[in-house]
């Protein structure tokens, strides 16, 4: 829902700036780490440099909320950087759903150029045509444009899951279709309950994904790459912010909000194990490094 990429054309290229230099240096300074100083393998390597690299849409967008600094100078770049970085979780993730026992390279190539010209075409319909004229009668209760647009979520994400794609990307699609309409505030200010409760949920998933029988293997390169995200992360994007002469109070707090991982991170190693490409405790380190 707070994928507006109207947004992007008010906040320009800045934007996709920060966004992809925060991705190229934190993966790379964080595939450095985890390869070199926590001896990982280098697939787990890759995936947990990846996986660490994005920022929680959900949380940022809350806490930017609670402190009404939504429309501020950091928060408005902000957000604009996390559209940046979910586009870039949402490619992998498609990139990765392409891959199948068996397949060769050019069938996958071009499963995925078919995969994005689907998606782009879905979206675009929706957004355009579809998802407008539905809103213009729903919105008139706004119980029921509650009830609908829950019921858009799990229709869309079941449909594009049905077509092959994997449940995330229908779900977040679903979220870009709604958060393209004009009643965007309305469906965001309705469905608020819903999204702390199933944050709350969200702890409650990390939480049981922590295996206490490897514990005292990932509790050191957690706890390392926690530290990382928690004053690496904010250094990378506070030189970056001032590269781009925004001032140092400005730098500092966008730094500083985006010092979590995200449940993209999530989804990226659950694929991974999917297909075999990582076997250890990956999962077991991720989550102490979005607990701390």
């Amino acid at each position: 829902l707070s994928l507006k990429f109207a947004h992007i054309k008010k906040i320009g290229k800045t934007s996709l700036i920060v966004g992809l230099s925060q991705v190229t240096f934190t993966s790379l300074t964080g595939f450095c780490i985890i390869y070199f100083l926590l001896g990982q393998p280098v697939l787990s390597a890759i995936y947990l440099g990846i996986a660490i690299t994005f920022s929680s849409t959900i949380i940022i967008v809350k806490l930017l909320a609670d402190k009404k600094d939504t429309e501020s100078v950091y928060g408005r770049y902000t957000t604009g950087m996390m559209i940046v970085q979910d586009v870039v979780a949402l490619s992998i993730i498609i990139v990765l759903s392409s891959f199948t026992d068996g397949a060769t390279l050019s069938s996958i190539a071009s499963a995925l150029f078919l995969k994005i010209l689907v998606l782009v075409a879905f979206v675009f319909v929706l957004a355009r045509y579809v998802v407008p004229r539905i809103l213009s009668s729903v919105a008139k209760s706004t119980e029921f444009l509650f009830v609908f647009t829950v019921a858009w979520c799990f229709g869309v994400a079941s449909l594009l899951f049905w077509l092959g794609f994997s449940i995330e990307v229908g779900a977040l699609i679903a979220g870009l279709t709604l958060g393209s309409s004009p009643y965007q505030a309305e469906i965001s200010s309705r469905v608020k309950s819903l999204r702390d409760f199933f944050l709350v949920l969200f702890f409650i998933i990390l939480g049981s994904q922590l295996s206490l029988s490897q514990l005292e293997f990932a509790i050191t390169p957690g706890i390392v790459l926690a530290i990382f995200i928690l004053i690496g992360n904010p250094l990378i994007l506070f030189l970056v912010f001032r590269a781009l002469k925004f001032t140092r109070r400005n730098s500092f707090l966008a730094g500083v909000t985006a010092a979590q991982v995200s449940e993209f991170g999530f989804v990226l190693l659950l694929a991974g194990e999917k297909l075999g490409h990582i076997t250890g405790n990956q999962m077991e380190i991720f989550t102490i490094v979005a607990l701390t």
